[in-house]
């Protein structure tokens, strides 16, 4: 500062001006501007260091966001692989423990009917809610679950029932971590049908919780979604507090193979297969039991086929000729898609489900009121379906006598097809 202001004052000098206090004013200014200087100089410095680590901090996270990048490629890869075909990912093998667990459940579980065609409107609907009303009137405590979320079975007896309001949804079955004894005192109770009659309903939401729960199994963030409905239903709160057990369980399953389909017949200890003796039943009736063997085979060994039920029969008379040749072709083609001799139930058919409505008014006719012969013949047809199921499963006895045993397929105990 000496040399410029000395410069300064002797440039002002040789022009002969002589101002007061002018060389302190020059002094200040050139003061300012080296600290003004010097302090940039140190702020460049300083704003050099921090952004070397923004941009450090920056590489830093684009490598990790990489590293995900490729491990979510992977993942994507990994998870195209094992859904291109749903049957296998799955039926793929369950913790040896998991399993153990489930089927040590099985051996005094109640009845658990799965009703299932990978097909709809083969009238599973139909069976599954005059199959319960039966088995109610007749002194059992049903639970009904319907999988299916369109939701025919619940809109079926909900309406039957006068029920608009309800807690229960059958989606939070196929969900983990519920408390067992809330979930059993959330059925519905369809009193004005029968007072021993309970249903777990299913409408749309259904949908959303069976893709979401895939979904969380497929990435690995749920462990096992396979056996939900199964730990419910074996639970103290649905099978052994004597207040809330059932007697017999019968599930409604959706006609198409996701997580509703996959508990309910990892759940059942029997499945029913009813089917329309036509062309495009008929393919879809042997699909459906190759997939249950295959069920049985990895996740569920003690559960049993009871039979391939003909359903929306044309006539009360007998079968058209038609419908003979498929019955035929069933029983000819069953042993090779499923492995073993499974019954058609051609002795117990179901007639149409307008030839039912028409004889009491609503598809759940063997409530009806009604005592006409038209309404006794229907109530006949269940009779004897739930009489062959009565034959074929094992009756949990709370007086510790010794109940039916379970039959195997195709073999029948004393009640012919």
């Amino acid at each position: 500062m000496g040399r410029v202001g000395g410069c300064v004052m002797a440039d002002l000098s040789i022009l002969g001006l002589n101002i007061p206090f002018f060389k302190e004013a020059i002094g200040a200014v050139v003061g300012v501007s080296g600290f003004a200087y010097t302090w940039y100089r140190v702020g460049r410095h300083a704003g050099n260091s921090a952004d070397a680590k923004i941009i450090e901090a920056l590489r830093s996270d684009v490598a990790v966001i990489a590293s995900q990048k490729e491990s979510l490629a992977r993942r994507f890869s990994n998870l195209e692989n094992v859904v291109r075909d749903a049957r296998d990912f799955w039926i793929r093998p369950p913790e040896p423990e998991t399993l153990t667990k489930h089927q040590t459940a099985l051996r005094t579980s109640m009845p658990i009917i799965c009703v299932v065609n990978f097909k709809g409107g083969v009238g599973k609907t139909t069976i599954c809610a005059n199959l319960a009303a039966h088995f109610a009137e007749a002194g059992k405590r049903v639970l009904l679950i319907d999988c299916d979320y369109q939701g025919s079975l619940s809109d079926t007896a909900l309406t039957q029932a006068r029920v608009d309001k309800f807690n229960a949804n059958s989606h939070l079955l196929i969900e983990p971590n519920h408390e067992s004894q809330w979930l059993r005192m959330a059925a519905e109770r369809l009193s004005p049908i029968n007072s021993r009659l309970w249903i777990y309903p299913a409408f749309y939401d259904y949908s959303r919780s069976e893709i979401n729960m895939m979904f969380r199994w497929l990435i690995g963030q749920d462990p096992e979604i396979r056996f939900n409905m199964a730990t419910y239903l074996q639970s103290a709160a649905f099978k052994e507090d004597p207040e809330t057990q059932f007697d017999l369980v019968l599930i409604d399953a959706p006609p198409r193979l996701l997580t509703g389909a996959v508990n309910a017949l990892t759940a059942a200890t029997h499945v029913l297969v009813p089917t329309i003796l036509d062309g495009q039943s008929h393919l879809a009736t042997l699909n459906t039991l190759s997939a249950i063997r295959q069920f049985q085979m990895k996740l569920n060994p003690s559960q049993r086929v009871l039979g391939v039920v003909p359903s929306m029969v044309g006539a009360a008379t007998g079968y058209s000729s038609v419908e003979q040749e498929y019955i035929d072709e069933l029983e000819r083609q069953i042993p090779e898609f499923y492995g073993s001799l499974v019954p058609v139930l051609k002795s117990r058919p179901i007639l149409r489900r307008a030839e039912l409505a028409k004889a009491g008014g609503s598809e759940i006719v063997v409530s009806s009121t009604s005592n006409s012969q038209t309404v006794r013949q229907v109530r006949d047809m269940f009779a004897e379906l739930a009489d062959y199921i009565s034959s074929n499963v094992q009756w949990r006895r709370n007086d510790g006598t010794e109940a039916p045993k379970m039959a195997k397929p195709g073999q029948l105990q004393k009640v012919a097809s």
